[in-house]
C-alpha cells in the first residue's frame, strides 16, 4: 500500500515541479524580449495573452492532476478497491465477468474524477481565449460516446488478457503482446472510418483549387493517398491542426475546416508535404514498433510482478488469492495496480520517445521544403498556428523533454533557416535542434 501511494506522490510530485519550471522559464524568457526574427511577429499583447493561457492550462493541469491522483489514493486507503473486488467476486456470473465488472467499475470511476476539469477548460479557460465553439449537447455527446468505446474497447482486450491468463499461465503476456500489437494496427486501419466519424463529420476537401494542387503533390511524391478531407473542427473548438491517419486504404490527410479558412494555399501544401514526409520516411510504423517493444516490456514485467503474493497482500486481498488463485476478479483489480507500480517505468523512458518524435518531426519539415521549397511558406504556416493556439514559444528544456513529442516554435524555426542556408541537410537537421518542442 504504501508502494503504491508513494509512487502516485513520485508521479504528481514530478509532474508538478516540471510545469513549476516550465512557468518560471517562460516568465523570466518573456522578460528578456522575443528573439530578433520574430519580435516583429508577436507584439506585446499577443505575447501576454500567450504567457496568461499557458499559466492558466498549468493551473488546472495542477488541479486536474491533484484530483485524479487523490480519488486513486482514497480509493486504497479507505479500503475501496478491496470492497469492489469482494462485491465482484460475490456475483453469480462467470469469472471473466468479475474481473471485467472490477475493471470497468475503477475506469469508471477515473472518467468520474475527470469531468470538473473537462467542464472548466471547455466551458470557462477554452471560451475564456476564444477557442470552445462547443454546446453542452456536443459535450454530453462526446462523453457518452467516448465512454461506451472505451468500454468496449477495454472489454476486448481484457477478455483477451483473461483469457491467455488462465490458458497459458506464465507465458499469458507473450501472447497479450500479439492483441495489443494486432490492436493498434487495428485501430489505425478503422479509426478513420469508423470511431472518428462518431463525433465529427468528415468531408472530401471542397477548395477544388486546393485539392488538385495536394493531389498533384502526392502524386509526385509517389505518396499512395486515399483522400484529403477536411473536419468540422470548429464546432468544437477554433484551434488549427491537420493531421495524417489511417493506413492502406483508410490513409488520409485530414485539415481542419479552421484552418482550410485561414491558411493560403501554399501554407496548406507545406504542412501537406510536412504528412507526406512522415509516411515516406516511415515515421509512424517506426513509432509503432517503438510502442510495441515497450508494451511488451511493460507486459513482461507486469507478469512478473503478477505472480508474487505480496501485491494482494499490499491491497488487503491476500485472503482472497489464496482462496480463488489469480482468478476472477482478481485479474481485473490486479491489472488496475501494475499499471499503476509500473508508470515510473513509463516516465523514465517519455523523454526517449519524445525525442524521437521531435527527430521525425524535424525530419518531415526538410522533406516537406524538398516538395515545396519555400521556407518562408512552411514558416508562415507554423508561426500561424502558434499565434492561432496560443502555444508557449519559450518552454523549459527539460519541461520539452518529458512533455514535448513536437519541436517548440523559435527551435523549429531556427532548423528551417539552418537547412536554407545549407547548414544542414535531412539528416543532421533532426539530431543537431531536436532538443526542443511545441
Amino acid at each position: 500500500m504504501i508502494l503504491l501511494i508513494s509512487i502516485l506522490f513520485f508521479g504528481y510530485l514530478v509532474t508538478s515541479l516540471l510545469s513549476g519550471l516550465n512557468l518560471a522559464h517562460l516568465k523570466a524568457s518573456i522578460q528578456k524580449g522575443l528573439p530578433p526574427e520574430v519580435s516583429d511577429l508577436f507584439d506585446a499583447t499577443k505575447v501576454a495573452q500567450i504567457a496568461e493561457y499557458t499559466v492558466a492550462k498549468t493551473r488546472l493541469g495542477y488541479w486536474s492532476e491533484f484530483v485524479s491522483t487523490a480519488v486513486v489514493i482514497i480509493l486504497f486507503a479507505a479500503g475501496i478497491v478491496p470492497q469492489i473486488t469482494l462485491w465482484a467476486d460475490a456475483l453469480a456470473v462467470a469469472p471473466l465477468l468479475q474481473g471485467l465488472a472490477v475493471m470497468l467499475i475503477l475506469m469508471l470511476i477515473g472518467y468520474l474524477s475527470g469531468i470538473p476539469a473537462s467542464l472548466y477548460s471547455d466551458f470557462k479557460l477554452e471560451k475564456k481565449y476564444g477557442f470552445s465553439t462547443i454546446t453542452i449537447k456536443t459535450w454530453l455527446g462526446d462523453q457518452v460516446k467516448s465512454l461506451l468505446i472505451s468500454g468496449i474497447l477495454m472489454a476486448l482486450l481484457f477478455s483477451g488478457f483473461y483469457l491467455f491468463i488462465n490458458w497459458l499461465e506464465n507465458w499469458w503476456w507473450l501472447a497479450a503482446w500479439g492483441l495489443v500489437v494486432a490492436f493498434t494496427f487495428l485501430m489505425i486501419y478503422l479509426s478513420p472510418v469508423v470511431l472518428m466519424p462518431l463525433f465529427n463529420k468528415f468531408v472530401p476537401l471542397e477548395d477544388e483549387v486546393l485539392k488538385n494542387k495536394i493531389l498533384e503533390m502526392a502524386r509526385k511524391a509517389d505518396f499512395p493517398l486515399a483522400g484529403v478531407y477536411q473536419m468540422d473542427a470548429s464546432k468544437r473548438s477554433t484551434h488549427d491542426n491537420a493531421f495524417f491517419t489511417g493506413m492502406g486504404r483508410t490513409r488520409r490527410i485530414v485539415f481542419y475546416d479552421t484552418m482550410v479558412k485561414n491558411y493560403s494555399h501554399q501554407e496548406l501544401l507545406s504542412v501537406m508535404g510536412h504528412e507526406i514526409g512522415h509516411w515516406k520516411m516511415k515515421h509512424i510504423f517506426k513509432m509503432i514498433l517503438a510502442v510495441s517493444v515497450l508494451s511488451g516490456v511493460l507486459l513482461f514485467a507486469a507478469s512478473r510482478v503478477l505472480a508474487h503474493p505480496w501485491i494482494y497482500n499490499a491491497i488487503g486481498l491476500g485472503d482472497l488469492f489464496i482462496d480463488t488463485g489469480f482468478n476472477g476478479p482478481l485479474i481485473g483489480v490486479a491489472l488496475y495496480v501494475v499499471s499503476i507500480l509500473l508508470e515510473p517505468l513509463n516516465l523514465l523512458l517519455s523523454p526517449l520517445m519524445n525525442w524521437q518524435s521531435r527527430k521525425y518531426e524535424y525530419q518531415s519539415d526538410a522533406y516537406a521544403l524538398k516538395l515545396n521549397p519555400s521556407a518562408g511558406d512552411m514558416k508562415g504556416a507554423l508561426i500561424k498556428l502558434s499565434q492561432k493556439n496560443l502555444s508557449n514559444l519559450f518552454p523549459h528544456p527539460l519541461y520539452v523533454i518529458f512533455h514535448y513529442s513536437h519541436p517548440p516554435l523559435l527551435a523549429r524555426l531556427k532548423a528551417i533557416d539552418d537547412l536554407e542556408k545549407g547548414k544542414g541537410n535531412s539528416s543532421n537537421y533532426a539530431t543537431s535542434t531536436a532538443t526542443s518542442d511545441t
